[in-house]
């Protein structure tokens, strides 16, 4: 049995229609907003370029920054929680990677003011894997306070052998988090919650193997 653990902190979703990790995106952000991933696209299966090494070049790009000059470019192997690093001086960058690997990463860069602009953080798979059995990609988790002292919790799994078979829903203002919903089907739940406290989300997402993906989440309530 395979899992993932990991906090995944979501700010927005972009999607493309081009459905690979070759290419090139070229466009500018404001200073002022976050760092906006093209390639590898979020949740997919990346195709790169199969090499002598028996490894796969992959394209990473994303938006470019104003006054932005050097960007750092993070990307964790998901299963065993290695961590590499990489500079570049445009947003483009190819790697070298393990085929049949699950990712995420994430780019970093200084604005003019030297304050930090990060990503989000996107994941993927690199083609070539070894057989059918693969981990779910961590849930993508949003959540709306209703002002009336509850709070609407609403995800998304995702998973390349489509067989996602249920979530186990973990949440209270202890960490770890208490286990509030076991495997439930819906991908939404209203909790209770009070002002002024800190509460610990998580959601995993355990397939029909039994191999799951933590997604987890600091919720702070003014």
């Amino acid at each position: 049995m395979k899992s993932i653990n990991i906090y995944v902190i979501l700010i927005g979703i972009f999607s493309y229609s081009l459905c690979s990790c070759e290419g090139s995106f070229e466009r500018t952000t404001e200073i002022d907003q976050v760092v906006t991933l093209t390639l590898p696209e979020n949740n997919q299966e990346c195709f790169g370029v199969n090499l002598p090494n028996g490894k796969i070049e992959v394209n990473f790009d994303w938006e470019d920054v104003s006054d932005a000059n050097t960007y750092t470019l993070e990307y964790i192997e998901i299963v065993s929680g290695n961590s590499f690093t990489e500079t570049s001086s445009s947003s483009n960058l190819n790697l070298e990677l393990e085929p049949g690997t699950q990712f995420s990463w994430t780019v970093t860069t200084i604005d003019a003011t030297g304050n930090p602009i990060s990503s989000d953080s996107f994941n993927f798979y690199t083609e070539g894997l070894a057989d059918e059995n693969h981990v779910p990609f961590p849930a993508e988790i949003d959540e709306l306070n209703n002002n009336n002292n509850t709070l609407t919790i609403t995800w998304n799994g995702s998973d390349l052998d489509n067989d996602i078979e249920f979530y186990d829903v973990f949440f209270s203002d202890q960490n770890p988090p208490t286990l509030l919903t076991p495997e439930t089907t819906s991908q939404t739940q209203t909790v209770n919650i009070e002002t002024s406290k800190t509460y610990y989300l998580n959601i995993r997402t355990v397939d029909k193997n039994g191999n799951f993906s933590d997604s987890k989440k600091i919720i702070n309530i003014p």
